[in-house]
């Protein structure tokens, strides 16, 4: 950390910053909107006669300005907070944390040994998404290096983990940070082991101590919401057809997005009145059978709404070219706006948030728990397959006859 930036006035302290974010490629648009906001806090300071940032002072300025109380977080004001995160984080450890920035790469003199990582565990049989986490990961990481001076891997020391592990806890959750925190124990065993540097940082690490409770519940939605929902789609265009079907799959059988996304024709027995699938997240097999309604929200949808496309999935894009639609969690969004549905407080607003109330609603209708861990294939194949050819009987019974396609 540098003893400079603890000591610099709120406007150089600022335009340090400011300066520091743009070094790491961020638009001008970006850099022009966290400007005005450190204006403003120019601004206060001045009238109020300060000369050093604190985070107390952040907090009262932030109250005063935007009226945000201490201590809480407002999504229409996240720009805002994550100013004053990052003021903080520059004053603290003279760098910042990179979040979210298109086209990143690794600094030069780290990329060799940070991609060997990547092909490492990818041939040790990680998934895709795994891989790609331990990437974003890394990024971070290895951003922080570069920032502090650090010129290569054996340059670099425990201090500059453990300052590290102590900026990511000031910009996540605990459980976000104990994430990172794995990674990057993990990476540095391998560079141990490689011989990319010759001290077992990873070891050495400062520990810290997580509590066994999640910070926040997974969000749920009341099943009048998801009532409403369901009723403000128009299910006489093609789109709602499509929308349709898409919530019916979330909201009935928990399906993950991946999973939707990626459904086939195939993955539907018609006969048996199943969907079997492989999970994308787990690649463990699922096999949920198929209730009426969500059948005949299918079956309306592949002959009345959808394109004709040489694209393999089920849902696609309604306006040409007919290819694999993306961003499910949109669908999910647009009908909470129709029917009025605040979406802005919750964690997570995507169609995850239908999974979520399913496991819960179930849960309040006393249906045992290893169904509900069936249903949401939490579990490995053979304890799957056992589950959802017993326990899982409950919702067989409003299974359909479904006439051939």
């Amino acid at each position: 950390m540098s003893t400079s930036t603890k000591q610099q006035t709120v406007f150089d302290l600022t335009e340090a910053t400011l300066s520091h974010i743009g070094s790491k490629g961020y638009s001008e648009s970006y850099v022009k909107g966290f400007r005005q906001i450190y204006s403003r806090l120019n601004k206060y300071c001045e009238e109020k006669n300060i000369q050093q940032f604190t985070t107390e002072m952040g907090q009262q300025f932030l109250y005063e300005c935007y009226s945000i109380e201490p201590g809480t977080v407002i999504r229409k004001f996240s720009r805002q907070h994550r100013a004053m995160d990052m003021i903080a984080d520059f004053q603290q450890f003279g760098t910042v944390m990179l979040k979210r920035r298109l086209n990143r790469s690794f600094p030069k003199q780290f990329v060799d040994d940070a991609e060997n990582y990547l092909l490492h565990i990818e041939a040790d049989y990680a998934q895709p998404n795994t891989v790609l986490s331990h990437k974003k990961s890394l990024f971070k990481f290895t951003d922080f290096l570069d920032s502090v001076g650090v010129t290569s891997f054996k340059a670099m020391t425990l201090e500059h983990a453990n300052t590290y592990i102590k900026v990511v806890l000031c910009n996540y959750s605990k459980e976000v940070a104990r994430l990172h925190m794995g990674i990057m124990k993990r990476f540095l065993h391998y560079l141990h082991i490689t011989e990319v540097i010759d001290d077992d940082i990873a070891s050495k690490l400062i520990t810290i101590k997580f509590s066994q409770q999640y910070s926040h519940l997974p969000d749920t939605l009341p099943e009048e919401d998801i009532k409403k929902i369901l009723s403000c789609v128009d299910r006489e265009s093609p789109m709602g057809k499509r929308d349709y079907a898409i919530l019916m799959l979330a909201t009935k059988l928990g399906l993950r997005g991946s999973d939707i996304r990626n459904l086939k024709p195939g993955d539907i027995d018609w006969v048996k009145h199943e969907i079997r699938i492989t999970q994308i997240k787990t690649k463990e097999p699922l096999v949920l059978p198929l209730p009426n309604d969500v059948g005949w929200a299918l079956i309306d949808y592949l002959k009345n709404a959808r394109p004709t496309s040489d694209a393999t999935e089920i849902f696609l894009m309604v306006i040409a070219p007919y290819t694999q639609l993306n961003n499910l969690d949109n669908v999910l969004i647009r009908y909470m706006r129709l029917a009025g549905i605040s979406y802005t407080d919750l964690h997570h607003h995507g169609l995850h948030t239908l999974r979520h109330s399913l496991a819960t609603h179930m849960l309040e209708k006393e249906i045992p728990i290893t169904t509900i861990q069936g249903v949401l294939g939490h579990i490995n194949a053979e304890t799957t397959r056992r589950y959802t050819s017993i326990d899982v009987k409950q919702l067989r019974e409003c299974a359909l006859e479904v006439p051939a396609l």
